[in-house]
Formats: C-alpha cells, structure tokens, sequence
C-alpha cells in the first residue's frame, strides 16, 4: 500500500494543476497502430492525438520495442493490450489522467473514500502545513512524476558540514550518506515524505518534505549528549558488477552463505567458493581449492592482513573460518590488486567484523559433526568492542555407525578460535588486536593419523588525516605446525614440519580529487621454516632418524594503484608492485656438475653459508584494470597483472595433506612467475535483478616446476633433484548468470577451460594437462522463497574427471618380478563428477523485539548418493593383468540438522 500511495500522491500533485477536458474518458476510443516503437514514444503519441495525461516512472518502463494494434478500442482496452507484454498496470483516474504503476501495486482495489481523503490531505490550508519542507516548484512538474532532491547538511553551531550523516526516507525504505562536503542526493517520487537524519552526538532531525520537482534544501543538526544508537551502512552499489573497474572478483554475502546446502550442516565459506566460475577442487576430502587451473598453494588466503598455510578442517571437509565472525569475503581471480602479491593464481581475502558497540549478543548453532558460539558487544559503550567465538567437532559418534570396522576405529576432532577487541581512541584513530587458533587430529584405525595447528596474532592501527586521506598499519605473527604418524610396521615414524612468519604491512589511501583514488605502501615478511624432521616409532621401526636445517627468507615489496575516473565511461585502475626477496642463512648448499638441473649423483661440493644473503630475487608487478561503460546497464573490462611466487608447497600427491612441507625459493628453486590477461563482458538486466558475465581469461607461468617420476620428498636435504622445471599455461572462459532477488533467484555458472604443463624431462618435453585440469565446470544454485523465513535450496555440481597416469600393461623380469608400464603423465581422466545437495532453512521469527531468536537449516549432502571418484589406484590382478580401483570419498546421501540460535 505505501508504494501505491506514493504514485497516487504524485497524481494528484499533478491533477490539481492541470486543465480538464470536456470529452469524459470513456468517450475517448483509439485509433492507431504501432511497429516496434519505445514505449514512451507510443505515450507521448497518444498524449497528442487524444486528450489523455499519462504519469510514470521512466525507469519502470521496458527498453525494448513495442508492436501494438489498437484500431477501434476503447482507452481501457487500449492500455490492457498493450501493457500485456510488461508486469505494469494502470490506472484511470477521473476523465484525464492515466497512472501506470507495476501490475502488483495497481492491482489492489481501494474505495473512493480512499482517494478522496488522499485528495483532501493536499488541499488542507497553509497554516496547517508551515512545517513542511516545499522542494521544487509545482510549474516545473515533470511527466516521469520523479523528483531530484539535493541537500546540505551543517552543523547548526558553527556551519561545519557534517560528514557520513545518515539520511533515511522511513517511507520509502531507502537511504545514504552524507559525503565530504555534508550534501547527500536523493531520487524521489512527486509528493510528500518523511525525512529521519541521524548522526552520533547530534539529535535527530524529522521533517516532512513535499516535492514537487527537483530542488535544493539546507538542514542544521543541534548537539547532543544523548547517546543513540550506532547504525552502520554497508552494501555493494546494485551495479557493482557493472561499474566496478576489477575483473575476476567474486564477492560472497554471508547471509546467503548460510543458507546453502553443505556437509553435515556446517556453513562453509571455501566450499561456497565452488559456485563461481573459475573455482573447482579435486572432491570432497581435498585441502584448498583451485582458482583457473592453478594449484591449491598457488592462492592467497587472507584473514585481515594474515595469511594461513592451511586453511582446511577435517583434511578438507571444512573450512578454517567461522561464519558467524566474517564480515566480508572477496575473491580475486588472477587480477590481484597492487597491495597482494606473493601468490600466482587467486587472492582470498576474508575480512573479520568487529564486535558491537551498542549491546550484547550471543549466537551460536549446534550440528551434527560442529557446534559454534560466539558473544559480542561493548566493554566501554560506544568506544571498545569484543567479539570472541568457536567451533568443536564431535564427529566420532557418527564414525561409530558406520558399517566398516576400520572407520568405527577411527577418530576425527578439530576446533577453531577467534577473538578480536576494537577501541576508538577517537574519532579518527581505532586500535584492533585479534587472536586466531585451530588445530586438528585425526586417526585412521591405528594405522596412520595427523595433527596440525595454526596460530595467529595481529594488531591494527586505522588512522583517518583527514577526509580524503587514511591509513592502515599492521602487524602479523603466526605459525602452522604439522605432524604425520604411522602407528604399525617396519616404517612407523613420526614426520614433523612447521612454517611460522612475522609480517609487517603500511596501506596508506588518498582521495585528492572525487574522481581518483590512491592506494600505497609496503610490506615486509619474514619467514622461518623447518622443512622436516622424521623419527621412528615404535620398538620394530626401522626407519633412520633425520631432521633438515632449518630456512630463512626476508621478503619485502613497495606497492603504488591509483583509481581514476577518466569520464562517466571511462574507469581505470593501474598499479605497480615491487617485490625484492632474500634466501638466507645459515644453511648447507650442494653444488652440482649442472647447477641448471641438479642431479643426486652429481654432487660435487657443499657449502655451509652463514647468517646473510644466499639467493635473491626481484619482482617488477604491474597491474592494471579497466572498464568503459557502454550503457547504464552494461560494461566492458580488460585486466593484466604480473604476480611472483616466493614460498611454495611440495606435493606429489592428488591433493596436498597436512604434512605437505613448504618450500622457500633457493638458489636452485627459483619463484614462479605469471602473466595473467582477462577481458569481459558484464550486463544487468531488469533494474539490475539479473547479473551476466562473460569473462575470457589466460595464464603464461615462467619457472614452473613438476616432480620426477618416483620422486623421494620426506625429508630429502637436496630437495631440487627430485624437481623439473619448465613453464605452464592456463586458458579459458567463464559463464555467469545470475537471478538476485524475486521468489525465484540463483545463479547459474560454467567454466570451460585447460590447464598444461610442458616440462623437461616429462612427457618427451611435450605438453600434457595439470593435475587440476578441468575441462567443464558447471555449478547450478536454485532459491525458492516465497517468503523472508522460508527458503528451499538446490544445488547442483558437475565437473569433467581430473587427469591421471594409469599403468597401461606390464612386463615380468627374469626374476619373475612383475613390472608395471605407465601411460604418459595425465594422459587418462578419471569418471567425472556430479552432485545433488538440497536444503530447507526456517529463518528466524517476524518479532524482532524477542531476545531468543532461532532458525532451522535441513539439508541433505549428495542427495542421490553418487559415488564419485576421488582418485583411481591401480592393482595387480590375476594373469599380470592391471586392476582399476577406485576410491570414494563419499557414496552416500548425508543428511544433516542444525539449529541456529541468537540471544539478543
């Protein structure tokens, strides 16, 4: 009804000022045809031959053409037919004036009472209304009935603007800011409204404002020592996808996070991940996730300014992040701003929310494998803030159902931790400390088992010079620590490896003009790594005790983006990043016959170097993004950027495990290098209810590596013998549609794209698919909510089968030993993949003023129990012939329950 009333105040605003005919409307009988002619060329036709008035709103009306036969029919009919074809409507009122309005609001039936008090309610005398703010002129009335409403806002003391006001129109359900200079601006329909601007340490300020075309008005706020609540206005711009000048950015709403369906019923971030296009992982119980055919360690991932080596539960399952703590997420996808670097493939960057300032609050949710909690609010009201919360897994009584006796002697067990206090020193400096810490065990039947764990501290100072200039300065330290066990037979051993880090980082940001934007700084890292160390476990073992030296690594970089609107079109976003990197000692170094491919056997000398430079290596970063508009609607994009990687994961396996060393860049490892190109397509349709992407990307990676056949990497002091080098490529394009809002929404995603390596000594030197390649990616997310507390999800994955190298025949030796015959590397894909999950969430309840508010999610994982293969091994069968094996993860539908709740 408060929609209606809006577009009926602006018609009689405009009725009252009109002349009226003396022909009644029903009299009125059109006689025209129209071919594929706008809309509001048809209107302003109608408006010249017959004696009729038509209001709208010009956004609301369709861009597309219009072919209409109205030959012989009465106005009325006129309108139905040709309408038809749209969701508007329309009403005629008295004998001159026809409004259209979208077909729900006009559909509504209200009396003539109605209408007659409304009419009466702008006629009422002048004294009655001397409160009211005029904006506008009635003579300057347009036909769209839509008004411009500009303002200032000051200080009502000393004039001084007042700058990030709140100004809201309670009736309209809208609202902004006010900007540098105190003005804010406001599109409003003809009529008269209610105006609510907020401030903290101002009273409020409500007036009622009548419109009648576009104009100014100037307001004063009155201090105040009473204290009123904080409000915080966050929110993407509904044309972000267009007007934004990045490419390659997925950006996650963590409300809707929650709602979609997931293993076990725990929210999970990393795994919602897997939506967009571009994003894919090798299956269920893989660490990481791949970002364009890149390797898992091959992105950045960020909590705040601190990066985890593992960001994985439960050998993948879940993610490290509790969703309850997250205020953002932004994934890049190979076009990485100037400010990261240190990461080839993605930036993950996962920004934590502080706690409020106003009151007290718990949340929590208790599932069938995790349960969390979490508790915020002021230690000193309206200055510091806490919020603190955690996860625990209680998984081990659902592996006691299970039918297979070494599963029922298996354990699995993780936790996480947050907490973080936020203090406002003043109104332009703001202090953040922040604690993190995880770890995980698991035991497989007391055969083999790992532990790992993170811990992390960081302190931010935000500082605010001015209104166009800020600062960010942090600090992290961390370390992730990792063991492997295998409990039984001659090889029990225990292996140990840890990787810890101190970063500093200076993000400083100006905004001299409106029109540009400035990003600079520094960073540097310093890196402590034990590669390894492995000793025997148990009295039968005969595995050698060994331990590697520990690494050393100063990594350092200078950054400089600047943002510049060129014209309304034209958006461009450059930058330079500089990257300088150290090796350092103490640590012994081989010298080999060829230092260009280090051999095992061609160790010809070793030098024990001393505290100082061992190997050093500069990166030169440009970076460079930009849009040009070409309609309101739609956008075209071009992205480039130079990244380097200097710490890398050694694997050889299908997917890396906890225990997977990381390596520092030495004088024989050298850092992978990139080029990555992306240009695409953006479009939003239907008042932006409909988001499309067509994005066409590539990636060249210089001083890229791959393992020897048969590569020995526990604990192996010359590492780089075991290792290839050569240089990789990754092509592709990617598909986005997706539906925002409406009973009905979702988004649709496909990725169509290779990844290649041509290393020596590999495959004769000749090209040959990645261990993450993928070649069709598809993901399908379906909401219906008929209303805000029901929603019922589906999703639907499918995914081509990952490359791997079978054993094509064997031969037997004299000895009547029986040797296998591999294929070329990943010249054979395994079964694809594909997935149905389903989930019903019961929102909380429409009385906001309950101090328990809950909400229900149901889901069931894998709704039709498909077997998807996470690997396929190979085994010796009967008559020297090979046997194809494979391995499942998951076989099964799993059901889940979780109950979310909030204290107020």
């Amino acid at each position: 009804m408060r929609h209606l009333v809006l577009w009926m105040w602006s018609l009689f605003c405009m009725c009252s000022f009109h002349d009226l005919s003396a022909q009644t409307m029903p009299d009125v009988v059109i006689d025209a045809t129209f071919e594929e002619q706008p809309l509001t060329d048809i209107l302003a036709a109608l408006e010249q031959a017959y004696p009729v008035k038509f209001y709208y709103k010009r956004q609301a009306l369709p861009d597309d053409p219009v072919s209409a036969d109205l030959t012989g029919l009465p106005l009325a009919e006129a309108m139905d037919r040709l309408l038809g074809g749209t969701l508007l409507g329309h009403i005629i009122y008295r004998d001159y004036v026809v409004l259209i309005a979208p077909r729900h609001l006009v559909q509504e039936t209200y009396s003539a009472d109605y209408y007659k008090a409304l009419e009466q309610s702008l006629t009422e005398p002048e004294e009655k209304t001397s409160s009211v703010i005029i904006v506008g002129n009635i003579e300057e009335l347009g036909g769209s009935g839509m008004t411009t409403v500009r303002g200032i806002l000051t200080d009502a003391e000393n004039g001084e603007p007042i700058i990030g006001a709140n100004v809201t129109w309670p009736g309209r359900g809208s609202g902004t800011v006010t900007d540098a200079d105190g003005m804010f601006e406001t599109r409003l329909p003809v009529g008269q409204h209610t105006l609510h601007i907020k401030y903290i340490g101002y009273e409020d300020l409500i007036r009622e404002v009548r419109t009648y075309s576009d104009g100014e008005v100037a307001l004063q706020l009155n201090r105040s020592t009473v204290e009123l609540d904080e409000v915080t206005i966050r929110a993407d711009a509904p044309d972000a996808q267009v007007e934004n000048a990045q490419i390659g950015v997925a950006t996650l709403d963590v409300q809707s996070i929650k709602k979609l369906p997931s293993f076990f019923g725990e929210a999970d971030v990393v795994k919602s991940l897997l939506l967009h296009p571009g994003v894919s992982s090798i299956g269920e119980g893989a660490s990481g996730f791949n970002v364009r055919g890149g390797d898992v360690d091959q992105n950045l991932i960020m909590q705040d300014e601190g990066f985890f080596m593992n960001a994985s539960h439960a050998l993948g399952f879940y993610s490290a992040f509790n969703s309850d703590m997250i205020g953002r997420v932004d994934l890049y996808k190979a076009n990485i701003p100037a400010e990261f670097g240190g990461r080839l493939a993605s930036v993950m960057d996962i920004e934590m929310r502080d706690g409020n300032f106003g009151h007290f609050k718990m949340k929590g949710g208790i599932g069938p494998v995790a349960s969390r909690l979490s508790l915020e609010g002021p230690l000193v009201k309206d200055k510091v803030s806490f919020i603190a919360g955690g996860r625990v897994s209680h998984a081990d009584w659902i592996l006691r159902q299970m039918d297979v006796l070494e599963v029922q002697n298996s354990s699995a067990f993780f936790y996480d931790a947050n907490v973080r206090l936020t203090a406002r020193l003043n109104d332009r400096n703001t202090v953040i400390v922040s604690g993190y810490a995880s770890a995980d065990e698991f035991d497989y039947n007391k055969e083999f088992g790992f532990e790992y764990e993170t811990r992390m501290a960081q302190a931010m100072f935000r500082s605010i010079f001015s209104d166009r200039s800020y600062s960010n300065f942090s600090v992290t330290l961390s370390e992730y620590a990792s063991t492997q066990q295998d409990f039984a037979g001659n090889d029990a051993s225990v292996l140990h490896n840890d990787v810890s880090y101190l970063k500093l980082k200076e993000k400083l940001t100006l905004n001299p003009v409106d029109a540009l934007r400035l990003d600079l700084g520094g960073s540097a890292i310093w890196y402590e790594v034990n590669p390894g160390s492995r000793a025997p476990l148990g009295p039968v073992s005969i595995i050698t005790e060994a331990a590697l030296e520990t690494e050393q690594a100063m990594e350092a970089a200078a950054f400089f983006n600047a943002e510049y609107l060129v014209s309304t079109p034209l958006l461009v976003s450059g930058g330079l990043r500089f990257a300088y990197y150290q090796f350092l000692g103490p640590k012994t170094v081989f010298s080999y016959a060829n230092p260009e491919q280090p051999v095992f056997t061609e160790i010809i000398d070793t030098t024990l170097y001393g505290n100082g430079n061992i190997a050093s290596y500069t990166s030169v970063e440009p970076r460079l993004s930009v849009r040009y508009r070409l309609t309101p609607s739609s956008s075209v994009k071009l992205g480039y950027s130079r990244t380097a990687q200097f710490i890398n994961q050694i694997f050889n396996s299908d997917s890396p495990t906890p225990t997977s060393q990381w390596q520092l860049s030495t004088a024989y490892i050298k850092p992978p290098r990139s080029h990555n190109v992306s240009v695409g397509y953006f479009r939003n349709m239907n008042d932006n209810m409909w988001e499309t992407s067509l994005e066409i990307y590539g990636r060249l990676i210089d001083q890229l590596y791959d393992y020897r056949d048969f590569a020995d990497l526990v604990v192996n002091p010359h590492l780089e013998t075991e290792l290839r080098n050569g240089e990789g490529r990754t092509y592709g394009a990617e598909l986005s549609i997706r539906k925002k809002e409406g009973e009905i929404n979702g988004w649709l995603s496909y990725t169509l794209s290779r990844a290649e390596r041509k290393i020596e000594g590999i495959n004769r030197g000749d090209w040959y698919p990645s261990n993450f390649d993928k070649t069709h990616v598809l993901s399908l997310l379906l909401n219906y909510q008929p209303n805000r507390r029901n929603t019922l999800t589906f999703n639907f994955n499918f995914s081509t089968g990952r490359p791997t190298s079978p054993p094509v025949g064997t031969y037997q030796t004299i000895d009547g030993l029986i040797v296998p015959v591999y294929a070329n590397r990943n010249q054979i894909r395994i079964p694809d993949y594909h997935r149905l999950d389903v989930a019903y969430t019961l929102g909380k309840g429409y009385k906001k003023d309950r101090k328990i508010q809950t909400s229900w999610t149901i889901s069931v994982y894998n709704l039709y129990g498909r077997k998807n293969a996470f690997s396929v091994y190979y085994t010796q069968a009967a008559f020297q012939r090979v046997q194809a094996n494979q391995l499942s993860i998951l076989g099964s539908a799993f059901p889940a329950i979780t109950l979310n709740f909030e204290i107020l």
